[in-house]
């Protein structure tokens, strides 16, 4: 009785060991975020004014920004999902990875969705809600990010990129709004992921 009592502590014991090791694990996402940050970042901070007629930009031409960045990401994607598809995910990893993939799927889905409808009564400005969208739904991701992992500073995150969107919402048309949105992406996903990767990399070390 006693053997088969320390054999279940034992196995307890491994078990609480195993969960904590899986939830204290680096996390993959960061160089995606920073890809995807960078990326539409930089597209949005070239259609904001100042920026735009300091590199002597018209409107039309800024806007083909956006579909550099979206062809420069799909690339940078498809590079990074080559690299590391052969490596072993625990089970934070593929409760953060599931919840930005569905991100990302959702904000193409969008994307596509407003567009049509802009094309269909002829209004581009409804364009401007994609922004909108993607703090809202970088704002869940963290949420889900910071409960599988327990680390406070995701849901952080999750609150400026929520807060951000009526902040957002009320520059929209003024111009601004890109320069916000810019330094949005920054905050949710670049510097997040820049710190993910260094976690990474001191784990691998």
């Amino acid at each position: 009785m006693t053997d088969t009592t320390h054999t279940a502590e034992e196995n307890l014991a491994f078990l609480r060991q195993l969960a904590r090791a899986g939830q204290e694990a680096p996390l993959m996402a960061g160089p995606y975020l920073i890809a995807g940050g960078a990326w539409f970042g930089a597209a949005s901070l070239a259609q904001w004014p100042l920026v735009r007629n300091l590199l002597g930009l018209s409107f039309g031409q800024a806007t083909l920004a956006w579909l550099v960045a979206a062809a420069g990401f799909a690339i940078h994607l498809a590079l990074l999902v080559r690299r590391d598809r052969h490596k072993v995910e625990n089970s934070a990893n593929r409760v953060v990875n599931a919840a930005w993939m569905g991100v990302g799927l959702g904000i193409f889905a969008f994307w596509i969705g407003v567009a049509a409808m802009a094309w269909q009564r002829s209004d581009g400005f409804v364009m401007n809600t994609i922004s909108l969208q993607v703090l809202t739904v970088y704002g869940i991701a963290w949420i889900i990010a910071g409960a599988a992992t327990g680390q406070g500073w995701m849901k952080a995150n999750a609150f400026f990129a929520l807060l951000t969107v009526p902040v957002l919402g009320f520059f929209v048309g003024t111009g601004h709004e890109y320069l916000i949105y810019a330094i949005a992406l920054v905050l949710t996903a670049v510097v997040p992921g820049v710190r993910l990767s260094r976690l990474a990399q001191q784990d691998q070390g």
